[in-house]
Formats: C-alpha cells, structure tokens, sequence
C-alpha cells in the first residue's frame, strides 16, 4: 500500500471519528435534557431545566429569598456545565416624592417601579442629630421617630446582601411628613453562573455545589437535583 493511499485511510478515520464524537456528544445532551429538582435540603426549593438544544433554566426559594437564572449548558467530560447571561445591572433606590400622611409622623415608603408598596425593604434615617436604624417596611411603609426632618434615608436590602444606600433628604422637607422611594431591582434575585460544573451522579441525578450567594448556612453545600421528567 503505497503512502497517498495510507494518508487518505487516515483522513477518512479521522473524519469518521470526528463524525461519532460529534454523534456520541449529541446524544449524550439529549439523554440529559429534562427537569431536575433538588432533594434532601430543607426549606429549600429548586429546580433546574435543561432543555434540548442548550437552554437552560434554574430556580431557588428559601423563605422569603428567590432567585433565578437562565442561559446556555453542554455536557462537558462527564457533567454538565452551566453559563448564565451576564447579569449585572446594579439594583438602585432613588427619592420619588413627598406626600402628605395620615398622622403626624414622618413616614418612609418604598414603592416598585408601577406604583406598588415594597415590604421587607431595611430603614435606616439620620435625624436630631443621630443615626438609627429604624426598622423594615410594612404595607404602609414604616413611621420613622424623629422629632425633625430626616436629612438622609438608608435603604437596604440584607435579605439579598443588598447594602445600604443613603439618599440625602434634607432639601426635601416641607408641610408633607411621607418619604415615598422607587426601588429598580436590576438583576437582583439573578443568579449568575459562569463555567460552573454539575456533576453527572447517574442517569437522573446531577449535583451541583452550591456557591455564591447571600444565604450562608447554604454556602459550599452540595445540592442534588432527581430528574422529575
């Protein structure tokens, strides 16, 4: 067998092996493809969707903490690995106006972008001359104790480790004693996940280590997702 007929056998071999590579990756994506939900964590609830074609989807609630994700996965050397979109859009509090109460109390509300009352957002004011936390929103906001007019508002968010951000209020004061806030969540509640690796425990069990977020006693842990169809 002369040397031309030898360099075309392989690249024949070569390109069939590709052709089964390719093949054998594809199906081992299809066989994966499905609704996986987690097991053996309480009080948590989570799911993840792998769709066919390399879409996924993810979901996470711990009391009153949510969180979400979507974007693209492949199998990769035994497991599955996971890339979000890049989320990064910085959640922000901003002064909206000032309207009158029903008492004479100073008042914070902290309202959405369509106008509605925001509970469990973190108060802080500064005012005669001091610093105090003064506590969360309710469905009516959250009467704040200060013989003057606030001069700054602290707004937070520690349920998401949203720190703090103070907003200058002392131009603001006036006859009307109600602070109202708009509140733009950004990406808040997206979960970001870049390269991250699930591991393939079995035909319909996957595990992923947990990582990257605000909820302490879950951080490192691994969680294990059952296939549900």
């Amino acid at each position: 067998m002369n040397g031309k007929c030898l360099t075309g056998t392989a690249t024949v071999l070569v390109a069939v092996a590709c052709l089964f590579s390719s093949s054998s990756r594809a199906q081992d994506a299809t066989a994966v493809a499905g609704t996986y939900c987690l097991t053996g964590v309480r009080e948590v609830g989570s799911c993840m969707r792998l769709w066919e074609g390399g879409r996924f989807e993810y979901f996470l609630a711990y009391g009153a903490y949510d969180e979400n994700s979507e974007g693209t996965w492949r199998v990769d050397r035994g497991g599955i690995v996971v890339d979000s979109r890049p989320y990064g859009r910085k959640p922000t509090f901003a002064f909206k106006r000032m309207q009158r109460g029903d008492t004479g109390a100073f008042d914070v509300i902290v309202e959405s972008k369509s106008g509605r009352s925001i509970q469990g957002i973190d108060v802080s004011v500064t005012c005669d001359g001091r610093t105090a936390r003064a506590g969360v929103t309710g469905a009516e906001g959250y009467k704040v104790d200060c013989a003057g007019p606030p001069t700054e508002v602290y707004l937070g968010l520690s349920m998401f480790g949203l720190a703090p951000q103070a907003i200058a209020v002392a131009d603001r004061a006036g006859a009307d004693r109600v602070y109202v806030f708009e509140f733009d969540p950004g990406d808040l509640g997206r979960k970001t996940f870049v390269a991250h690796r699930l591991r393939i425990k079995s035909n319909d069990v996957l595990e992923m280590v947990y990582a990257g977020s605000p909820i302490q006693e879950l951080e490192g842990r691994p969680f294990e997702y059952v296939r549900s169809r």
